[in-house]
């Protein structure tokens, strides 16, 4: 695995709460999307995921949710790699300067 596809889940922490099976996914230091339980109206668990960077307007196939995190996980995935291969270092830039002026930072 190269540094380029290392992503890593953090606690998700809104308004100084710490949300329970809520996930910020991480990569490079840039948060690039979440990953969350989902209400699920029969018994069966539902992870909902979606992937965004900053200053991007987001596709309808960059969201979904899978039946475990794990699965959760491998899409989010591949949805990353397909949004990674069309970056350009400008949209990198761009990104990582809307998230140091704290556009729709979760603290």
């Amino acid at each position: 695995m190269t540094d380029d596809e290392i992503l890593t889940l953090r606690v998700t922490v809104i308004g100084g709460e710490r949300c329970e099976h809520d996930y910020e996914v991480i990569w490079h230091g840039l948060s690039i999307g979440r990953i969350r339980r989902a209400e699920a109206s029969s018994r069966a668990e539902l992870w909902a995921w979606n992937c965004w960077l900053y200053g991007r307007p987001c596709k309808a196939d960059e969201a979904g949710g899978g039946a475990s995190l794990d699965d959760a996980k491998a899409q989010f995935r591949e949805a990353w790699h397909r949004i990674r291969a069309r970056l350009t270092e400008a949209d990198i830039a761009r990104a990582k300067g809307y998230a140091e002026r704290g556009g729709c930072r979760r603290k």
